[in-house]
């Protein structure tokens, strides 16, 4: 059997220096569900409310040393008890002067003793109710701020999430420069943008010697560790406008844009020049280099780059051979 949710009681602050009048109250209007606090005095009502959220106050008007009036005044001046609902009673009948005093002090309603205890009673019920009906839409608008939380934490996961499975889509494991597939988007991108035609743009094929005898002399891993060495290598000396990417094996293709052959011959000799063995393990590479033809396709391109390596390669390695752009 599931448990039913009981509401937690509402408590109604009953103020009135007269004794008789506080217990015929309580009596009257306490009940499961409902708590009525009484005090004698403006003091005891304050100390009440410090402890308590009550769902009315009931507050007789002619009180010795703190009316009624000012009491209420204090509780608006205080945040917690500002918008406390209050009902005076009063048996002074001096006429709608002091009744308007009452609303303006901040009274929801204003009753003439004696009250008829089923007015009373009825008008009591109303704020019970009203009471019990800010908690739970207090209690929703909670629970759906935790809600709009979880799912903005969640939304922000997914973005990550999804960030993350791009950046890695496009990005090659072993080395984490772009892959094959990336870098050849990049570079037809860079040739296709027309903003880019009055700039130079070169690349280069770079690709490393006897690679081979690298993994069957010293191991795959310390292969694998020579090419992470190298992307490190070439990323820390060409220009943050450069782009290096895996085309596969020990093969990469570097993109420089705004960069003219010349330029981009001493950016690849830099790199050569510096290359020092990793891990005590000696590695040298062969470059192709050619400078794209204004709307050259990056396919022919890359083409001229590849015959220019394998020149370079054919020609005793650990060299750069460029070709000029096509006229």
């Amino acid at each position: 059997m599931n448990a039913v949710n009981t509401p937690p009681p509402a408590r109604i602050l009953v103020v009135d220096d007269v004794e008789d009048a506080l217990a015929s109250t309580q009596a009257l209007l306490e009940r499961p569900g409902v708590i009525v606090l009484t005090a004698s005095c403006a003091d005891q009502a304050l100390a009440l409310l410090e402890q308590h959220e009550v769902a009315l106050a009931l507050l007789d008007v002619e009180m010795p040393l703190v009316s009624g009036f000012t009491l209420a005044a204090r509780m608006r001046g205080n945040a917690s008890t500002r918008n406390t609902p209050i009902i005076f009673l009063t048996g002074n009948t001096d006429g709608p002067s002091r009744t308007f005093r009452g609303y303006e002090a901040g009274a929801v309603d204003f009753l003439i003793k004696p009250v008829a205890p089923h007015v009373l009673e009825s008008k009591v019920g109303v704020f019970v109710e009203l009471y019990h009906q800010r908690r739970e839409l207090h209690a929703r608008n909670a629970e759906l701020e935790q809600l709009l939380s979880r799912n903005e934490a969640l939304a922000e996961e997914l973005r990550l999430a999804h960030g993350k499975a791009v950046h890695e889509a496009l990005t090659d494991a072993l080395t984490r420069v772009p892959n094959r597939r990336h870098i050849l988007q990049l570079g037809a991108a860079m040739l296709a943008d027309r903003r880019r035609q009055w700039q130079p743009v070169s690349l280069a094929l770079l690709d490393l010697d006897h690679f081979k005898g690298i993994n069957d002399m010293h191991g795959h891993a310390a292969g694998d560790a020579v090419l992470r060495a190298f992307c490190v290598h070439v990323g820390a000396r060409m220009r943050t406008s450069h782009m290096l990417g895996r085309l596969g094996g020990e093969e990469f293709l570097l993109l420089m844009p705004g960069t003219s052959i010349e330029e981009a011959e001493v950016v690849i000799e830099r790199v050569r020049c510096t290359l020092q063995p990793y891990a005590g393990v000696a590695y040298k590479f062969s470059a192709g280099l050619v400078q794209a033809a204004s709307g050259e396709a990056l396919e022919a391109a890359i083409e001229r780059a590849d015959d220019a390596l394998y020149e370079a390669k054919r020609n005793g390695r650990d060299r750069s051979v460029t070709r000029p752009a096509p006229l």
